[in-house]
């Protein structure tokens, strides 16, 4: 026996008496301490809490196939339908086990149904109720994480920073005397071809490191001045300073001192008079691995996101904080973070979805030279996702937003969901993708019913499309009102959000209202396309809007990027020449802002206009028309016996007799007041405007 195998035993048998262990094949399972130790070798691993939580339910219950649904509910928060933390947690433990799943010793798959323990645990617990494992964490703490984290890492973690160089009393070169701590261990800094009058470089950078890191929590930072010896630390921070030409470059490792893995590794080039600013570039990074690895809630998320780096987790969250406010300052730092989450693990998943799917919705709100450059980051993302797995989820969501980008692709978008539909279990994405064609139909029943076979998020995976955003089209200008200001509470600079209450409000008759929130639209739009519906629209319903509105409007009114818009103002207005005329001449992205905007926009057409033939003849040569309409109902009944959907009654009658919905399908459009705006009810009680 090896002296390795000695020690772990010596070390094993003094332990046991209160860490139970268990023999499964080649290991002994430590569940106290998370543990793994091979009977052979004496090698030991730790496994995360969560692993050896399921890894505990597989053994008390052998050979029974277990769901990853019943696991969810007993080991994650009940808000999570995801198995994708499932999936990782396996292959945690296989990982950890040495297993193959094409050649199981321990954890079967069996497809569609769960897993199965295989191998034979002796010592095993007896089979018992399954006592709450992780109690789920507070209502609403996932969203709310996402956001608070982020903005912690982000804008407080600097003043965490501050305050520690303030405090300079915080510097402790003693071992860490809590048993909770532990222990960073800055060792000295490896010198290679620094000149002598630059050495002080590295006396001074692990000092500094040591003053700024020490408010990091559960952490004791110390330097290393001799006296301590690396085995007695948790972790190492090391590295080296190399001059280069005129450069100085700084190679930083963080390391588990047990493990010997090298936890994040970072490389920095400055000169001699950037020193101050590279420090707090390195602290910081050295803060986020930290406190993602001393938080196992963090270390759980990160794995369940699908990352192992730090600094790509919380890059990743930044960027999804930043998408959710959806104007173009939060865009182009969404689209930063999620590059620099790629950059730290180049086989992100999720970075690469977020990437893709924050630059499609940029496009939307964009004019075409940002388009351009949104469509290239679509495709650069897609490639990647190809690369990981061509048959992933993530990939054939991507492939979706690349046709979307293109903006003429509608046809292909149409008969690619189609075919994954009738494939059997779609995925979310092509429900909601789909649900969206159907309302630029004006087949909003069939959209409703769509959408109800999704739930509203699905945690620890990018969800390329908000699917309450697809449930907002649906809903009646004047119940709208109340569902969008609410999310403006939490979306205060959202593009969107603050367009379709400028509309709603414009539609409704309340023209004071609709200027207020178009005053804010106009605030956080830096290209111009949705603010600019919103403009044109209350423009046409009143003559003007507000002076900052009437001057976008008429600096632009012969700008080809806005032919879609001013095709609707014309339409408002009764011009059928004018908007066909604008509407033939329209650019890629205006093709896509008219499948995804033509249902904002109908509502305020009149109805001669609708009716007129020269207009559906333009939605006909547009590919929106009758033929695509009815189309859209072919391929529902087509797949009716996957999504249990079929077409409403008076949807069919519309297919049988050739006819065409010039409205949506769903609304009562008696209670519905299209002359509001032309026609404010001023006069009207509350209770009575209400009504409409």
């Amino acid at each position: 026996m090896t002296l390795l195998a000695i020690f772990t035993k010596q070390s094993q048998d003094r332990s046991e008496e209160n860490n139970p262990a268990m023999t499964l094949l080649d290991w002994r399972v430590f569940a106290a301490t998370c543990t793994l130790v091979n009977l052979h070798s004496g090698e030991e691993i730790r496994i995360t809490p969560r692993g050896m939580e399921v890894l505990m339910h597989l053994i008390r219950h052998p050979e029974t196939v277990v769901s990853a649904n019943e696991l969810l509910e007993l080991f994650w928060s009940k808000s999570v339908r995801s198995d994708h933390a499932v999936h990782n947690v396996i292959a945690e433990l296989r990982g950890a086990l040495g297993d193959q799943a094409s050649n199981p010793r321990y954890i079967k798959t069996y497809p569609k149904r769960g897993y199965a323990l295989i191998a034979p645990a002796l010592g095993a617990p007896a089979q018992e109720e399954e006592k709450e494992q992780n109690p789920a964490r507070p209502p609403g703490s996932f969203a709310f994480g996402l956001r608070v984290r982020a903005a912690l890492l982000g804008g407080a973690l600097a003043l965490g920073l501050v305050a520690a160089l303030i405090n300079s009393d915080l510097f402790d070169a003693s071992p860490p005397q809590s048993s909770g701590q532990r222990m960073l261990l800055v060792q000295p800094f490896e010198n290679i071809n620094v000149e002598s009058s630059d050495l002080y470089l590295s006396r001074q950078l692990p000092g500094s490191l040591v003053s700024r890191l020490s408010k990091i929590p559960n952490a004791q930072i110390v330097v290393n001045q001799g006296n301590i010896r690396a085995d007695t630390a948790d972790y190492l921070l090391n590295g080296s300073i190399q001059q280069v030409n005129d450069q100085h470059r700084v190679q930083v490792n963080l390391t588990d001192a047990h493990s010997k893995v090298i936890l994040f590794s970072d490389q920095f080039n400055f000169s001699s008079e950037e020193i101050f600013n590279i420090q707090d570039q390195i602290v910081q990074h050295v803060v986020i691995a930290l406190r993602v690895i001393l938080d196992e809630d963090l270390r759980n998320e990160m794995q369940d996101w699908g990352t192992s780096s730090a600094l790509a987790y919380d890059a990743f969250l930044k960027g999804e904080f930043y998408a959710n406010s959806s104007n173009h300052a939060s865009f182009r730092q969404a689209i930063d973070n999620f590059l620099f989450a790629i950059a730290q693990d180049p086989d992100f998943e999720n970075a690469y979805l977020g990437l893709a799917n924050i630059a499609t919705k940029n496009g939307l709100y964009s004019l075409s030279e940002t388009g351009n450059e949104m469509r290239q980051q679509v495709n650069f993302a897609l490639r990647e996702l190809l690369r990981i797995n061509p048959y992933s989820q993530s990939a054939k969501a991507a492939q979706i937003l690349a046709l979307r980008v293109e903006g003429n692709n509608q046809p292909i978008i149409e008969q690619a969901i189609t075919n994954m539909v009738l494939d059997g279990n779609p995925p979310n994405f092509a429900i909601s993708h789909y649900a969206s064609l159907l309302t630029s139909g004006q087949l909003f029943r069939e959209a409703s019913d769509f959408l109800s076979l999704i739930p509203d998020e699905t945690p620890y995976r990018v969800s390329p499309d908000a699917t309450w955003t697809y449930r907002d089209q649906i809903a009646k200008p004047q119940d709208l009102i109340a569902v969008k200001k609410q999310q403006l509470l939490e979306k205060p600079r959202h593009l969107g959000i603050l367009g379709s209450l400028a509309r709603s409000y414009a539609f409704l008759g309340e023209r004071e209202q609709a200027n207020a929130y178009l005053a804010q639209q106009l605030e956080v739009d830096e290209e111009g396309p949705s603010s600019m519906l919103s403009q044109v629209i209350i423009s046409a319903l009143y003559g003007s809007s507000i002076p900052a509105g009437d001057r976008l409007e008429a600096m632009n009114r012969n700008n080809p990027e806005f032919n879609f818009v001013f095709g609707v103002k014309a339409f408002i207005l009764g011009d059928v020449n004018e908007g066909i005329q604008r509407w033939q001449h329209l650019n890629a992205l205006d093709i896509r802002r008219l499948f995804s905007w033509l249902s904002h926009s109908v509502i305020f057409f009149p109805d001669a206009v609708l009716e007129d033939a020269r207009y559906q003849a333009l939605l006909d040569e547009l590919g929106i028309g009758r033929d695509w309409q009815h189309r859209l109902m072919e391929d529902l009944i087509q797949m009716s016996e996957v999504t249990g959907i079929t077409l409403s009654e008076e949807s069919r009658t519309a297919l049988a007799s050739g006819q065409i919905f010039t409205r949506n399908n769903l609304w009562d459009h008696a209670s519905v007041c299209y002359l509001c705006a032309r026609n404010p009810v001023t006069s009207l009680s509350p209770m009575e405007r209400n009504t409409y």
